[in-house]
């Protein structure tokens, strides 16, 4: 994977990874304090994001447009009625993979304004720029503010519309949407070429693993900022690995196509299996995507010897497009509940912690209960 922080933000993340937890709202659990995480090398952070676009409208759902986008700047009418005013910010996104960019392949920026609000839906909101040993934008805050547009939209029910058929529809997505992260890694669904990488069913499949959807109704089982390793067959994504640093190994998670998770992990006892992002979590309710058959469990381990690279198991064709690895992370169950389901919003500090994230205090789960 390709890197999202520069090296001058690493020292900024040592300071603040270890400060107190934001205070909860009323319907969410009291503040717990997060203990301070080993920090990734900068040229392997990869924060994945539960929503698909990192914006909503004021009625706090997701937006999105029913139309078909000719690249056509102006006012544009969203799901929700309201209108907003679509602009490009050029230049072009500078950090598109090696095979895309050989390829000729551009991904525009825009800016998308709420005209009601007079406000940039994405304010505030991208994530930073890439290692500048690999690629280096004008400024630090390049991405900030900025979104991509493309053709095609995820419903309510967590199936998406291509936008091709009777039904058109675009998505604009902040850069620290699912939908912006999956484009900007390379994942264009509409820049496909003879020969080419299916990079409409690899995207599909990218916002279902970005936002660990395992199920592909639109659920998501992760946090902001979590760390998920992608592979694909095409040498778009490669394999991190971590040898000799101070970080644990990261672990298998899930195959992935366009409808979610899919059985390719093995229980030692047999069976198939995907390994869950957080520990616990609610593995009643992971069940794969329709039509499969596997156990969520974290005793899920990748078939064949330990260690072998996710790219072998693409020779020779496969059912998958996606294979992705993570680490345990644990995180903080709810207190005016059953405990039994994810958080409302995940643990989050000043700044995103990066690498394993573990809680204490409170009614976090103390690291002793972890697999």
């Amino acid at each position: 994977m390709r890197s999202l922080l520069p090296l001058s933000m690493m020292a900024v993340m040592a300071t603040l990874s270890g400060k107190a937890c934001t205070p909860p709202t009323a319907s969410e659990p009291r503040s717990e304090d997060t203990v301070a995480a080993e920090l990734l090398q900068p040229d392997h952070v990869n924060p994945q994001a539960p929503s698909p676009t990192g914006w909503t409208g004021i009625d706090g759902g997701s937006v999105f447009f029913r139309a078909r986008f000719n690249g056509g700047l102006g006012i544009w009418t969203g799901s929700d009625g309201r209108p907003y005013r679509i602009s490009e910010s050029p230049p072009v996104d500078p950090c598109l993979p090696t095979v895309l960019q050989d390829a000729g392949v551009q991904l525009k920026l825009y800016t998308v304004m709420d005209v009601a609000l007079s406000r940039n839906v994405c304010a505030g909101k991208g994530y930073r720029t890439q290692n500048p040993a690999e690629c280096s934008p004008a400024a630090s805050d390049f991405y900030q503010g900025k979104a991509v547009i493309i053709p095609g939209c995820w419903l309510p029910d967590g199936s998406f519309n291509d936008g091709g058929g009777a039904a058109p529809c675009f998505t604009a997505s902040c850069t620290t949407g699912a939908v912006g992260v999956c484009a900007h890694w390379g994942y264009i669904p509409d820049q496909e070429w003879p020969g080419g990488p299916p990079l409409a069913r690899l995207f599909q499949a990218c916002v279902r693993a970005a936002r660990a959807d395992y199920n592909g109704d639109g659920e998501s089982f992760t946090c902001q900022g979590t760390y998920v390793d992608f592979v694909d067959g095409h040498g778009i994504q490669t394999q991190d690995t971590f040898d000799g640093g101070t970080l644990p190994p990261l672990l298998f998670e899930s195959a992935w196509n366009e409808k979610g998770a899919l059985p390719f992990g093995v229980l030692p006892a047999g069976g198939s299996c995907l390994r869950p992002r957080y520990f616990p979590s609610p593995l009643s309710r992971i069940h794969g995507a329709p039509e499969t058959w596997l156990t969520a469990s974290y005793d899920c381990q990748q078939p064949g010897a330990a260690g072998t690279p996710l790219r072998n198991y693409f020779d020779g064709g496969v059912p998958f497009l996606l294979l992705t690895q993570t680490w345990k992370n644990e995180y903080c169950v709810t207190d005016d509940g059953t405990g039994s389901g994810l958080r409302t919003h995940c643990p989050a500090c000043d700044a995103e912690p990066l690498g394993p994230r573990t809680c204490g205090g409170g009614n976090c789960s103390p690291p002793s209960t972890m697999p």
